[in-house]
């Protein structure tokens, strides 16, 4: 029988009443079991000290808050906290319709936070909530029991709270016998034969719900996602099938029955709605990486294979905010025209996929069999406490791909490094020449991270623990020369907010020499470099995370940064990390204004007054001597970027950006809601939105004039129009 086709509940709209014997009948004949609005228990015999003397009507003290119970009251096991114990039992009535549906929150955990049917005293049904471990949900979601072949039996209910510690205890309410499920079971199979299998979501996140995905009858699922489904859809995503042609995709889950008609709108589609306007949305950047659908953040697995540049990151593909975390995956030939492909990694039984990074392992290198000369490798965080299967901790895992990065296939032996402390993730792994050993740097907790080495990628010794004072997450380590001088070289390690440590490296130990030092703020955070660029480069992108006004409203959410290439650079406190937008974004430029030996004083018609356009990029080297106490730029009059005489700071950087051979360099890129600038070789950004009306951008020059050596606007097309 098609689940698709049985009936919707309705809501219940007769009064409710405690009693077994002269049941209500209700609306489409619903008969109330028990509704708990009253101010005890009625006819339910309880014991122990979980329920409290009645029900509840909101949380109790020390509780989070509850939320999708029916009417006022409801039951509530919280009662003594999670340490109570207690049991309620009905009294027996009679089977008189096909389903039994209920309300039920708080601790999963079989025969200790349940709900029992039973007949005599045979358990013959049974449902726990969906918590087991800290943080979760307070709420109550439907439960139904097919109960038809119980039909014209006495039975009894009991719910047990019978759990100490964390969600040791149940809440449920709104019992009903009805002839329609208010919760459907869904197992549907799908051939697919084309590219996308396409879902109508909502931005409530209270709406979300537990689907699974196998395919070709595989007993465990490749992946599992909280999906919001709705018969009104903010807009549409999709499930990206294009490594699957052929197979048979089974998904499995449980939604409200009035959902039913929304399920019936999942299906196997060629193209997903909304998919012609994709790149042209109002507030869609046109020459950044955004993904095409959902939430966006940490640059994962950065590396350069045979003329491709690989971008993974950290995708929400269901959403507009951060859940269901995958591996999203593009590819682009200049670092600028991104093409998504599918995901590369899948949240399944081991958790959810945080971050991590990429190498190309050459054959031979590595303890698993390699294709070919070389191969792509990832390596990845599995966040085993946001896994399906409860008790599991964050360790660290690889896979491999055999058909070039279009899919990867998790080691079979994971974790290669079990769970260490605390946190524990985003592990970081690169080729160290001299010793002949791969090296991974591991974020812990706190400040701390540690390295790890091996001769084969599979295992890992300990070699090294340091820190990043006032740092955390997201770590990269790379070598890279001073002042161009290859013979003379630092390390540095570099953490999630853009701070760093210079030192020594070798092979199994990192010493700092200095540090912290930054030169990366604003909304910018958690970025990676690629370790094997072309001409021994080292390019870094980073994610863009909403400081400001963001991207509410659209499908997708969140940007990366524009690529830039690092360098190491003796300046007038120091050695210190450069940063340039790559050359790559040059290749963007169209309609090029440019002005020498500019001067433009207080009230001097604006040379920039006639930019238009949202996509644009200012160059500048201005004299640091100039006469203006302050100078620089103001994009769509509301947002000024700054340096100032007095103090040699700039808008959105933290500490002094002192002048080099007395001149200030700033490139300014503006792309519909972003703003990045790179100011003497330190990078800040932000988001902002477009005022209408508002002059695309203007010099400032407060308190005098202003000289500029040189001055260049470029209007910058977008990477997404063929």
């Amino acid at each position: 029988m098609s689940l698709l086709k049985q009936p919707i509940v309705k809501h219940l709209s007769a009064p409710l009443v405690w009693g077994f014997a002269l049941a209500t009948v209700c609306a489409a004949d619903d008969l109330i079991v028990a509704d708990f609005e009253g101010a005890d228990f009625g006819k339910w015999k309880a014991t122990g000290e979980a329920f409290g003397s009645g029900p509840a009507k909101g949380a109790l003290d020390g509780q989070m808050k509850v939320d999708g119970f029916s009417g006022n009251g409801f039951v509530n096991g919280f009662h003594g906290a999670d340490g109570s114990h207690g049991r309620l039992t009905s009294p027996d009535f009679k089977i008189e319709r096909k389903h039994l549906n209920f309300l039920i929150g708080g601790g999963g955990f079989a025969g200790e936070t349940c709900v029992n049917l039973k007949v005599g005293t045979n358990v013959v049904r049974t449902a726990t909530g969906k918590n087991v471990r800290d943080g979760g949900s307070e709420r109550l979601d439907w439960e139904s029991w097919d109960v038809s072949d119980l039909a014209g039996k006495t039975v009894s209910l009991e719910i047990v709270d019978s759990r100490k510690g964390t969600w040791g205890h149940i809440n449920v309410d709104q019992i009903v016998q009805s002839d329609t499920p208010a919760a459907i079971e869904l197992k549907q199979e799908f051939t697919v034969n084309q590219r996308y299998l396409i879902w109508p979501v909502s931005l409530d996140t209270k709406l979300k719900k537990r689907f699974f995905m196998t395919l070709d009858g595989e007993k465990e699922p490749f992946a599992f996602y909280d999906i919001c489904l709705t018969n009104n859809p903010d807009f549409w995503v999709f499930t990206d099938l294009a490594n699957f042609q052929g197979r048979k995709l089974t998904v499995t889950g449980k939604i409200p029955g009035n959902l039913a008609d929304a399920w019936k709108k999942v299906v196997i589609s060629a193209t997903y709605p909304g998919e012609e306007q994709t790149y042209s949305e109002a507030l869609r950047p046109q020459y950044h990486f955004t993904s095409r659908r959902g939430w966006l953040n940490d640059p994962n697995g950065l590396v350069w294979k045979d003329g491709e540049w690989h971008l993974f990151y950290q995708h929400n593909p269901y959403n507009h905010g951060w859940d269901n975390m995958t591996w999203g995956h593009a590819t682009s030939p200049d670092l600028f025209h991104w093409k998504e492909r599918p995901p590369g990694l899948f949240p399944d039984a081991e958790g959810v996929m945080f971050s991590g990074s990429a190498v190309v392992a050459p054959k031979g290198s590595t303890a698993f069999p390699i294709n070919g000369e070389d191969t792509l490798v990832l390596a990845y965080t599995a966040h085993g406490r946001l896994s399906y299967v409860p008790g599991q901790e964050s360790v660290q895992c690889i896979a491999t791909t055999d058909d070039g990065g279009k899919t990867f296939t998790k080691f079979k032996n994971n974790p290669v490094i079990p769970h260490a402390v605390n946190e524990n993730r985003d592990p970081k792994v690169m080729w160290h020449a001299k010793t002949k050993k791969w090296v991974l740097n591991l974020y812990y907790d706190g400040n701390d991270y540690g390295i790890y080495t091996s001769p084969d990628m599979v295992k890992w010794t300990k070699t090294c623990d340091y820190k990043i004072p006032n740092e955390g997450e997201c770590p990269d380590m790379f070598e890279l020369p001073v002042d161009g001088d290859a013979k003379n070289t630092r390390w540095v390690v570099w953490g999630a907010n853009g701070k760093y440590m210079l030192g020594s490296f070798d092979g199994k130990e990192f010493k700092a020499e200095s540090g912290p030092h930054r030169h990366y703020f604003g909304s910018a955070y958690a970025g990676q470099s690629y370790d094997n660029a072309p001409g021994g480069r080292r390019v870094h992108i980073g994610w863009m995370r909403d400081t400001g006004a963001g991207l509410q409203g659209a499908p997708f959410n969140l940007q990366m940064t524009l690529p830039m290439d690092f360098t190491l650079k003796t300046g007038a406190e120091g050695l210190r990390l450069w940063a340039e937008p790559s050359e790559e974004v040059a290749k963007l430029r169209e309609n090029t204004k440019e002005w020498k030996n500019l001067t433009v004083s207080p009230g001097d018609t604006d040379p920039l007054s006639e930019v238009t356009g949202g996509q644009f990029e200012v160059e500048a080297v201005i004299d640091a001597n100039s006469q203006a106490s302050e100078f620089g730029f103001n994009v769509f009059n509301n947002h000024p970027l700054v340096w100032k005489k007095d103090d040699q700071t700039f808008t959105g950087a933290e500490g002094k950006q002192a002048p080099v051979d007395g001149k200030i360099h700033i490139r300014l890129f503006v792309d519909t809601v972003s703003i990045e600038v790179f100011v003497n070789g330190t990078y800040t950004s932000r988001y902002f939105r477009q005022m209408a009306g508002g002059k695309p951008v203007r010099i400032v020059n407060a308190g005098g004039p202003v000289k500029f050596d040189s001055l260049k606007v470029h209007s910058l097309r977008s990477v997404w129009k063929k």
